[in-house]
């Protein structure tokens, strides 16, 4: 089972890496701000394992891995991925971040947190579950109007950005999807069959195994991409994406699988 999860982590980690590579090769050919690639495309990108995950166990009923894998990693996120990407680089915060998507990130978890307490029996009821999955759409909605806004204000030259920065193939940015979504979907296989064949060997309970062993496996991508963001002095792009995944992994992820 150490050996799945390895294997599991492997394909997850190389799955999302290509899967932003793809999605960041899709926005700089649509013109995307950074901010938005930080927030949305890599937010979301470095999210897929952990959404894979909360399908794959939700199909097979392991609800605690549902949500520990939701909030476990978005603890990951918080702590070690913004530390570790501290500790390189001195990470500067935009205030927009700080004004507009913590205290959504923190209005997420209290929202959850009213859902998981109050709700029926201690349990999101399928209502909730749309409720959060629409304040997921809505945050990709405000964030996409955010980005437009300060794509018409903003006095940058594009022409010289992108001779900085090369643009991809739409063949090698459809490659890059592809071989991302079948890598992140064997490697959520791989985990999730593992943890649950250490929770039952160790008599742990599968809330701790996925709130630990999942949850920093499935963070891998967001503690990657967020510590090369820092050495390469894009601070917009490393918080963002810490952002935006906790705010996907905390409403998205329970959402979708409540749904199932």
């Amino acid at each position: 089972m150490i050996f799945l999860l390895i294997i599991g982590f492997v394909l997850l980690v190389k799955g999302a890496d290509f899967m932003v590579k793809g999605a960041t090769g899709l926005a700089k050919k649509l013109k995307i701000s950074e901010m938005i690639i930080g927030i949305l495309i890599v937010g979301i990108g470095t999210s897929l394992p952990e959404i894979i995950i909360t399908i794959k166990s939700a199909i097979l009923g392991k609800s605690d891995i549902v949500i520990g894998n939701g909030i476990g990693s978005s603890i990951c996120n918080i702590l070690l991925v913004v530390g570790i990407a501290s500790i390189c680089k001195p990470v500067f915060i935009d205030k927009r971040l700080i004004k507009i998507h913590f205290p959504i990130s923190i209005i997420s978890v209290v929202i959850l947190g009213i859902f998981c307490n109050f709700g029926g029996q201690n349990q999101i009821t399928r209502i909730e579950a749309f409720a959060l999955i629409l304040l997921s759409i809505g945050y990709i909605i405000y964030t996409l109007y955010e980005g437009k806004v300060e794509n018409r204000n903003s006095k940058v030259d594009q022409d010289k950005v992108q001779e900085n920065e090369k643009i991809i193939s739409n063949f090698k940015i459809f490659s890059y999807l592809l071989v991302g979504a079948i890598f992140l979907k064997y490697g959520a296989d791989f985990v999730v069959d593992g943890a649950i064949q250490i929770a039952n060997i160790f008599n742990l309970s599968e809330a701790i195994v996925s709130i630990t062993i999942v949850a920093i496996g499935t963070s891998l991508p967001e503690i990657i991409t967020s510590l090369v963001a820092s050495i390469n002095k894009k601070s917009d792009l490393a918080l963002g994406n810490v952002i935006g995944s906790n705010i996907f992994n905390i409403c998205l992820l329970p959402g979708i699988g409540r749904n199932y």
